[in-house]
């Protein structure tokens, strides 16, 4: 409710901001509404993110719903993306935004582009520049009193079952079964974990992707801890990549149980498991909830098996 003179750094459930932040504002939680004014720039990431005071700078935005109220305003740029994007106020410069569905019914003073899977410009909208976007063509609706200054672009939308993407899928099941043959045990003893600890691994999953997100943000606006920060990205890029390979062996452990005789191999327990996560995860809707539950488990699993491996070494 105070002001802040330096920069804003924090993480919570619940955030609010009514003060005025004299640097920027770097804030991970579960619902923020950004009032007040931040003379720097906004980043921030969360379920719940809305902007409803004046940003001096640029704003970068990502979560489950996020926002620009009518009232708030963006002097610079503005970056949102998440799974609703709603864009009601004013931004002095361009906007890039990608989700689920995106609508913008405010005033944009540079150029759009947009990415997603819905698209509609209301009647209020007022784009001063160029309109680029990326959506289904039978997903887009522009309202006929909504004003566009520049050019409307309509970039090509791949497919979502194209020959790349099977191939992806078919890359990422072949670096799980990599990272199996080579730590065996590693992967068999975080899968047991989440059938002992399910809580604890879905707390530590989320407490990692709150604070490792801080951390970079910190290290690298001191300057001298940006190789440190990079260092943190790349472990923070790498866990999440690998998050589901114990989901995987727990899961094709789980499924081959109903076959009876003893164990399978742990290869062979992540093939099976591996497999029907990428057939949940190719579902529209259902399978972006799914990715997200196991890539939030995954971490947890990995950060707590590797907690455990460590102190049996020290003993």
């Amino acid at each position: 409710m105070d002001s802040v003179p330096g920069d804003l750094i924090f993480a919570g459930r619940e955030t609010l901001l009514r003060g005025t932040v004299g640097g920027d504002y770097l804030v991970a939680a579960g619902e923020q509404e950004i009032g007040g004014r931040v003379r720097g720039s906004v980043r921030a990431v969360g379920g719940e993110v809305h902007v409803k005071g004046v940003v001096d700078r640029n704003a970068t935005v990502a979560g489950g719903n996020v926002s620009l109220d009518s009232a708030g305003v963006i002097e610079k740029n503005a970056y949102f993306a998440g799974g609703n994007v709603q864009i009601t106020g004013t931004v002095r410069g361009g906007l890039a935004a990608a989700g689920g569905n995106v609508a913008i019914n405010g005033v944009v003073g540079g150029d759009v582009q947009v990415a997603g899977d819905e698209l509609h410009i209301g009647p209020r909208a007022q784009i001063a520049g160029n309109l680029r976007y990326k959506v289904p063509p039978k997903n887009v609706r522009i309202d006929s009193a909504a004003r566009i200054s520049g050019t409307v672009t309509v970039l090509p939308v791949e497919s979502q079952w194209g020959v790349e993407r099977w191939l992806w899928m078919l890359g990422l099941l072949l670096i799980g079964v990599v990272v199996v043959a080579l730590f065996p045990r590693f992967s068999a003893e975080a899968a047991e974990i989440l059938s002992r600890r399910p809580i604890a691994a879905a707390i530590v999953g989320v407490g990692w992707f709150f604070l490792a997100f801080l951390a970079i943000a910190f290290l690298w606006i001191t300057v001298i801890g940006r190789p440190l920060a990079v260092l943190t990205l790349v472990a923070y890029m790498l866990l999440l990549f690998l998050a589901d390979i114990p989901v995987g062996v727990w899961l094709g452990r789980w499924l081959l149980r109903f076959r009876g005789g003893t164990r399978r191999p742990v290869i062979l327990e992540y093939l099976v498991g591996g497999v029907v996560l990428l057939a949940v995860v190719l579902i529209p809707v259902i399978g972006h909830v799914v990715l997200m539950i196991v890539t939030c488990l995954g971490t947890g699993l990995i950060l707590l098996e590797a907690w455990t491996s460590r102190r049996r070494q020290a003993i």
